[in-house]
């Protein structure tokens, strides 16, 4: 577990984030087209994955701290599930085992991928222990793919909120001149925009060895990946998804990683041609200034082959792969969101005993 302090007049300041969690150390519903979903994400009618069976499970998360000696300022931070088209959050259940903190728990949208608890503790007193939990209930979806593929485009325009996913992000170093060269390389005798990203996809499964000894160890990244001798190159779930990632945004191609509880995996971003996008759900030409529609895509890149869908039906802890990094503030960045815990100790006080906790229910 991390710690680190900084030494201020009468306190010092404790805190704990989950370096190693966040490295992941721990009957059919009727099909639903999907549009972009999400935090300032719309809707559409037509096109995109489409739900398949469902899965009923709880998210359980929270926290358990025994202070050794008086926290003032005490604060707990965690990521938990937020909606997606995919999944559904129905019911949120909390449990406080003390009463003085109830309403102490509020919820706050991180870089529209991701979804942290807040849970402000104030003052904890000596040998006083806190525990709280809160129950996530969750309706998951596997996606499957699109009916007709050609029918997908790289986009022309980059929607506003879609710019991050075509930027560098921690471990994924897309703006080497080197994934330029790959990517026109993998990609030059494809002729559908499809089937350019789908040969990106075959060539990180066909080329990564998969290393299940990296699974507990911080991500090596896209660049740490391909720059050893060809052959030799391995990875995770993380590092294979990161150079899919890589590839695409250098190929303009939105894409972003999805996390779960112990894997990842990544989509990727295409719109209907303008023709189809500027038509309605009837088939009728709408007016020529129509926006065309975009849909994100999912491909499990470590694992069975699974491109355009996915079997997947874990809960979804975040979408996107570039959040505040509390141990590097106040600009640092990191892949995964992380879990934390911060106060103000009197110095030579002995640290608190805590312990997080996430795990999966399934009805």
């Amino acid at each position: 577990m991390f710690y680190k302090s900084v030494v201020i007049p009468l306190f010092f300041v404790i805190f704990f984030s989950s370096a190693l969690f966040a490295q992941f150390d721990f009957g059919t519903d009727a099909n639903t087209s999907n549009g972009i979903t999400g935090v300032n994400e719309k809707k559409i009618v037509n096109g995109g994955p489409k739900r398949g069976n469902s899965q009923r499970q709880t998210w359980r998360a929270g926290v358990i701290i025994e202070p050794g000696s008086q926290i003032e300022k005490a604060k707990v931070t965690i990521p938990v599930p937020m909606d997606w088209f995919e999944q559904e959050v129905v019911k949120i259940n909390e449990e406080k085992t003390d009463a003085a903190m109830s309403g102490n728990i509020r919820y706050k949208i991180v870089n529209n991928g991701a979804k942290e608890m807040i849970l402000t503790l104030g003052r904890m007193r000596p040998h006083r222990k806190v525990e709280v939990i809160v129950d996530f209930e969750l309706q998951n979806y596997e996606l499957l793919p699109p009916d007709n593929t050609e029918n997908y485009v790289i986009p022309k325009r980059i929607p506003h909120e879609l710019e991050p996913y075509l930027k560098e992000s921690p471990t994924i170093e897309c703006n080497k001149s080197q994934f330029v060269k790959m990517f026109n390389e993998i990609t030059k005798k494809k002729t559908t925009d499809w089937d350019k990203v789908e040969s990106l996809y075959t060539f990180v499964q066909n080329n990564v060895q998969y290393d299940e000894y990296a699974k507990n160890q911080p991500a090596k990244g896209a660049w740490a990946v391909i720059n050893r001798p060809e052959g030799t190159w391995e990875g995770d779930c993380k590092d294979m998804s990161c150079l899919f990632v890589a590839l695409c945004r250098a190929g303009k191609i939105p894409a972003r990683i999805v996390r779960l509880p112990e894997h990842c995996y990544a989509e990727f971003y295409l719109e209907l041609k303008p023709e189809l996008a500027a038509s309605d759900s009837a088939g009728r030409t709408a007016k020529k200034t129509a926006i065309p529609s975009g849909f994100w895509f999912p491909c499990q890149v470590a694992g069975s082959y699974s491109f355009g869908g996915i079997p997947e039906r874990q809960p979804i802890l975040q979408k996107g792969d570039s959040f505040p990094d509390p141990d590097k503030q106040p600009k640092g960045k990191t892949l995964f969101l992380k879990e934390c815990f911060e106060g103000e100790l009197t110095a030579g006080s002995p640290l608190p005993k805590f312990r997080w906790i996430h795990e999966v229910k399934v009805k």
